[in-house]
């Protein structure tokens, strides 16, 4: 299986795990179980997945439906308002007056941007049922590759946790330097992989993620396709990139850190979630999401536990066929435990829970 960044052969096998099903943030779990498998490329260090065309084709029909975000998206609830403004945090957008957005939903940013004055938006999103226009916004429904052409030049492109998700990452980048300004910006964030890499965190692996980007293998593949690095941030559960192009850039020579301890190390971590769940008694679980879903699938076994989530769109939803619970609804005396499943806001989950007078045993996996 080829490099999805530089297309070399060699590569050494990080992660091989039995089938499990596809997370898709939706409490109606997916019934196809899939194996989980990550490769890193021995030439440029990237990780990817080893997607089968079976894998694909599902993947190409979840991007088309109501479930293509693995998370909540952005501005949807509490959780999806509070997305939106890490990511509104981060991009510079006052400096521009048009934009693209890859992969915009339900048009969010573009709404967002509306607001601010700009005065041509295009959002490219394979899910919508047909191209339209609101306003100055004009959907079109399709992906973005090299065989997209709008005929237009925009000062801003950007792109919210999508790029992890294309097989054709390169295509994409060509579809952002054909259609951006030469003084423009290409913005785009993405999961941080490298902090959960080199953390052995059971979050790394999702179905829909094909790219599991390190700073090294972001700089390397904006090079490749003409584009110059212009930062990037690295916080604990994003990277964020911002690019500009550059015709003369050369791509950059460095020797990969291999994560060749990484499925060594993940199987510790699940063997002390284990017996977390096998030594103690009347537990919380924390964290409807896809981490939860990897750590339950690989376990093979059935706990008890009381399910929690901050995000309200999950709320008596069932997931693992546990209903949701909201935090404030339980009386937290009778628990003994809490596994705090999301590891970026572990000790925002902590404090909120001895605010409310707790007095158990907390657990990070």
């Amino acid at each position: 299986m080829a490099c999805k960044i530089c297309g070399s052969g060699n590569y050494i096998d990080i992660l091989n795990k039995s089938a499990i099903p596809i997370w898709t943030g939706s409490a109606n779990i997916e019934d196809d179980f899939y194996p989980c498998n990550l490769k890193q490329c021995s030439e440029c260090g990237h990780v990817y997945e080893d997607v089968s065309s079976e894998l694909s084709g599902k993947l190409t029909k979840i991007y088309s439906s109501a479930h293509a975000q693995a998370s909540t998206p952005p501005g949807n609830g509490n959780w999806g308002l509070k997305r939106a403004e890490f990511f509104l945090n981060k991009i510079n957008y006052k400096e521009y007056t048009s934009a693209i957005e890859i992969g915009c939903a339900d048009g969010f940013f573009l709404r967002f941007l509306e607001n601010h004055g700009y005065s041509k938006l295009i959002g490219i999103e394979p899910s919508l049922a047909k191209n339209s226009v609101m306003g100055k916004i004009e959907f079109i429904s399709a992906f973005a590759n090299e065989e997209t052409q709008l005929n237009e030049k925009i000062d801003l492109i950007f792109s919210n946790a999508v790029f992890e998700h294309i097989e054709d990452i390169n295509g994409v980048l060509k579809f952002s330097k054909n259609h951006l300004k030469i003084n423009g910006e290409l913005f785009f964030a993405v999961p941080n992989a490298q902090v959960e890499l080199e953390t052995n965190d059971p979050a790394l692996f999702i179905h829909e993620h094909v790219h599991y980007y390190t700073k090294d293998a972001l700089t390397y593949v904006l090079a490749q396709n003409g584009f110059e690095l212009k930062s990037i941030v690295q916080e604990c559960s994003a990277t964020y990139v911002s690019a500009v192009l550059n015709d003369n850039i050369v791509l950059p020579s460095y020797s990969p850190t291999m994560y060749t301890n990484y499925s060594r190390m993940l199987d510790v971590k699940l063997a002390e979630f284990e017996d977390i769940m096998n030594t103690n008694d009347n537990i919380i679980i924390h964290g409807a999401n896809n981490k939860l879903n990897n750590i339950l699938g690989w376990s093979k076994k059935k706990f008890s536990f009381t399910l929690v989530d901050n995000d309200d769109n999950k709320y008596h939803q069932y997931f693992f066929d546990h209903q949701v619970q909201k935090l404030s609804d339980l009386n937290l005396n009778e628990y003994d435990c809490v596994v705090i499943i999301p590891t970026c806001f572990y000790e925002t989950i902590k404090n909120e829970y001895i605010k409310m007078g707790f007095l158990g045993k907390f657990h990070r996996i």
